[in-house]
């Protein structure tokens, strides 16, 4: 089953495709944007797990940029469907969602 959760930071709203595992949701993000400075510097981000009546948490988020953990979320997305980036490149890192 897909799993996706939607996001907020700075009035602005998105969706993010995760996976789970033991220790949180995994969810693949461009390096360079917004969402990832904030969760850089705040580790906190505004999280609903509703997508149709959104009721926002701020979660603990943190962020990993080692490419064997990016590759592995990667392959676990598409495998499963859920897969919005086309290519694997060092543009992109993985955002932690504490459960």
């Amino acid at each position: 089953m897909k799993k996706i959760l939607k996001f907020k930071y700075d009035e602005k709203e998105g969706f993010l495709s995760v996976v789970e595992k033991e220790d949180g949701l995994y969810a693949l993000v461009e390096k360079h944007t917004p969402k990832v400075k904030t969760a850089q510097e705040d580790h906190k981000l505004w999280i609903s797990f509703d997508l149709k009546n959104p009721n926002y948490q701020e979660v603990d988020v943190h962020v990993i940029e080692d490419m064997n953990i990016v590759e592995e979320v990667y392959k676990q997305l598409e495998a499963e469907k859920n897969l919005y980036f086309k290519a694997l490149t060092d543009e992109l890192c993985v955002l932690v969602i504490k459960k």
